[in-house]
């Protein structure tokens, strides 16, 4: 018999893989909450690499005449920095504290009203690789690169195109990262293999939907997103 934090698992990547293909983003969000609800907090932040990975690729494949790849060397250059200071962190904090301050972290970036203009930096992505991988490495979710790369002029194709370039490039280190301090990955193999096929289907369905979705309405859906996983965060990491 299947176990069911597999199939919750396997359920929540499906879902988060046709968000992220169909909205660009938004969908790491939902694959996080899925699997904290089922396994325990460290374990389900280790995980998150290896189950958005078909996800990930299968975006990558799908978008990519559309990935913008020098913003991707750039985002990757200050990711190995940001993973290699982000393990050494990750094995120090408690879970409440994990979990309440990413969900006011991602609040703060998805709210705040004004930030500088990144059209107008030079390599503004070095430095947002940095800081997502190592709070993403602490955290699971770095929470910086979305909406930062959200206030760019790439287009919804480019988004999500070069947001799962990015992501994937800092999941490959991040995997080797947590690996480096002890996190055993063969005590998961059958919640990989599940998040790994669902992912797959979720993105192919995703991307048949994506040209249906405006700009407006998939940065609306982005933000609601966002939002309700903040709060439920915090919620927990609160009464934890």
């Amino acid at each position: 018999m299947i176990d069911s934090a597999v199939l919750f698992v396997s359920l929540g990547s499906f879902i988060a893989a046709f968000v992220n293909a169909a909205f660009a983003t938004g969908g790491v969000y939902i694959l996080l909450f899925s699997s904290m609800a089922v396994l325990p907090v460290t374990a389900a932040i280790a995980l998150q690499s290896t189950f958005a990975a078909a996800s990930l690729i299968g975006r990558i494949y799908f978008f990519w005449s559309h990935i913008d790849w020098r913003l991707m060397r750039m985002f990757a250059l200050g990711g190995i920095l940001g993973v290699t200071l982000g393990a050494r962190t990750f094995v120090a904090l408690p879970e409440a504290v994990i979990l309440t301050l990413l969900g006011l972290f991602m609040l703060l970036l998805i709210w705040l009203p004004k930030l500088p203009d990144l059209n107008r930096m030079k390599h503004p992505f070095v430095f947002i690789g940095i800081l997502h991988s190592y709070i993403g490495t602490v955290f699971g979710v770095g929470g910086v690169l979305q909406p930062l790369m959200l206030r760019t002029k790439l287009t919804k194709l480019q988004l999500t195109g070069t947001l799962a370039a990015c992501m994937f490039a800092l999941d490959v280190m991040k995997v080797v990262g947590y690996g480096s301090i002890g996190f055993n990955y063969f005590d998961y193999i059958p919640h990989i293999v599940g998040a790994t096929l669902a992912g797959f289907t979720g993105t192919w369905l995703g991307k048949r939907t994506s040209h249906r979705v405006s700009e407006e309405l998939f940065r609306t859906v982005f933000r609601v997103l966002v939002t309700l996983v903040a709060l439920q965060m915090i919620y927990r990491g609160l009464t934890t």
